[in-house]
């Protein structure tokens, strides 16, 4: 005797073998068993018994017949006045559910001799109006166990079986339909949510747009884009997205140059399934993040955007698929630094999203806008509000951006393990900073002395614990330039304190670098320095570099 765990049937299948073979579903004692009179003597009964199992503990677990059983029918038992013979239905086999069962332990069912009217079996009719019934099986009474259990059997009546099997194969297909309605397909809810929180995340939806940019006809990229300023005066509204929309090469490294095609057509995907066209106002390759304007009859929300976002908090992504459907997610800001071919700026969160979610927002508990999501790998990145504020300010009093360019990988020392950072305190007085991780050949740092390994603990003599900190200080760096000049061809001088860790000193050099709006390329070698013309000529203050202990 065998068992296998089912959920409580009230009612049973019965399937027999020849030699004496049986197998069934006890009636309300929930496990799925076989029982073989005779294996010895009959092993093809045996092997078919075995095959008639598997096929019901398929139907109880999917609810569907089993691969292979369609063409199969279970063999009779030789005729035996003892027990009632049992005709083997010619199509395949579904057992009942626990409703349609109605029979009680010990108790034998009627006997199924008549064919049933076609509209008895419930989801027979295969109008979308009608009632969704799973069919009942056509069972009688096989035979009672000596503990008064009884196994029941398909009817032998072939009329009424071929009846069952058509009404079962519409009710599968009906709920297969009903699996794709929008109220009753599978959720993938996992987390706990009040109901405040959900009215709160379906307000904030109202600001997530989807964009698609199309050239020469063709669909270059479609991206999810937030609503952050709607002037009612003018009846127009500018989103905030990512050049990616418009990027038509786009290399894997961060560092490398990229091109976009800004004369692209860019369509705005309404919630109301309408579609405007919009203007292209401003973009930063080096942030990637760019403006729209839409302009029209329109009716839209916005989301504020929020410096402050700390390492570890509590956040949640909203953002558009292709469909215009919502995605959302809840996250953590990850203590995690970009990779190799990723730029210093960029945040991190679990994610994943799908590549149309670049553009879309995270956002703090209060619904405000805390960073920009990117498609990245491994791991989702953001770029944090505060430095998409500063460069929209920067833009809207010089319409340019201007950014140092230092030359530098970095990397956060917060982010080591605690014994290593506590036995750099301890050693070395330096707890907090910016780790060097790679050079681009010919900078200024560089020819300076600063190596990989070494630690900037300072930018213009403020304290930087942080990259998105060190952003900010190059940026004021260029607004403090622009309010001077407009010209972005001079150079700027860059104070930076570093701690050499081979040396073990301390010093505090200036760097002459150029400013830019453009995206910082990185040049991993000379001979590929020297092809963007950067020679590396030392210029009047590039040996201004003061020691200091």
């Amino acid at each position: 005797m065998f068992g296998f765990p089912t959920q409580p049937q009230s009612l049973t299948h019965c399937f027999f073998v020849d030699g004496g073979c049986f197998a069934g579903v006890r009636a309300g004692g929930g496990s799925l068993r076989w029982r073989v009179d005779d294996e010895d003597e009959d092993p093809q009964g045996f092997i078919a018994c075995i095959r008639f199992c598997f096929a019901c503990i398929w139907s109880n677990l999917f609810g569907e017949v089993a691969p292979e059983s369609t063409t199969r029918s279970p063999p009779r038992l030789p005729s035996d006045p003892g027990k009632p013979a049992a005709s083997s239905p010619r199509r395949s086999m579904e057992e009942t559910s626990e409703s349609d069962s109605g029979s009680a332990r010990g108790t034998k069912r009627k006997r199924v001799t008549e064919p049933r009217d076609r509209d008895s079996a419930g989801s027979g009719s295969d109008s979308s109006g009608s009632p969704f019934r799973r069919p009942k099986a056509p069972l009688m009474p096989i035979c009672t166990e000596e503990d008064g259990t009884v196994l029941y059997g398909f009817t032998d009546d072939q009329d009424v079986m071929d009846r069952y099997h058509d009404d079962m194969q519409k009710y599968i297909k009906k709920r297969d339909r009903h699996k794709r309605m929008l109220t009753l397909a599978p959720s993938s809810v996992t987390e706990r949510r009040t109901f405040k929180e959900t009215e709160s995340v379906l307000k904030y939806a109202e600001s997530v747009l989807s964009l698609s940019a199309y050239l020469d006809g063709k669909m270059i990229n479609q991206c999810t884009g937030i609503v952050v300023e709607v002037d009612a005066f003018r009846n127009s509204a500018i989103i905030l997205t990512s050049t990616w929309l418009f990027c038509t090469k786009k290399p894997l490294d961060d560092w490398t140059k990229k091109e976009y095609a800004t004369e692209a057509k860019v369509n705005v995907h309404m919630l109301d399934d309408s579609t405007l066209e919009c203007r292209l106002m401003f973009f930063s390759e080096h942030y990637e993040i760019a403006f729209f304007e839409i302009s029209g009859d329109i009716s839209l929300k916005t989301l504020s955007l929020e410096c402050n976002v700390e390492l570890g908090q509590d956040v949640f992504l909203l953002a558009r698929d292709t469909n215009l459907n919502l995605i959302y997610k809840r996250d953590k800001v990850q203590l995690v630094d970009p990779c190799e071919h990723q730029q210093n700026h960029y945040q991190f969160l679990n994610g994943p999203i799908p590549q149309c979610g670049t553009g879309g927002g995270v956002l703090d508990a209060g619904g405000k806008i805390v960073g920009m999501l990117f498609y990245k790998l491994p791991l989702v990145a953001f770029i944090p509000s505060s430095l998409i504020l500063k460069c929209s300010t920067m833009w809207q009093h010089f319409r340019q951006l201007a950014r140092p360019q230092l030359g530098l990988k970095l990397r956060t020392l917060a982010f080591l393990d605690i014994p290593r950072i506590e036995l750099m305190s301890r050693k070395f007085s330096i707890s907090s900073g910016l780790i060097v991780g790679e050079i681009s050949a010919k900078c200024d740092a560089e020819k300076l002395g600063i190596r990989a390994g070494d630690i900037i603990f300072s930018c213009q003599k403020e304290r930087v614990s942080s990259i998105v900190q060190l952003e900010h200080v190059l940026l004021g760096v260029g607004e403090e330039h622009l309010q001077k000049s407009n010209d972005l061809s001079s150079k700027v001088e860059v104070e930076i304190g570093v701690f050499h860790v081979r040396k073990r000193i301390q010093r505090f050099i200036t760097l002459r670098v150029g400013l830019s709006d453009h995206l910082e390329v990185f040049h991993s070698d000379d001979e590929d320095a020297k092809a963007e013309g950067n020679t590396g000529e030392e210029g009047p203050a590039a040996a201004a570099c003061e020691a200091k202990p």
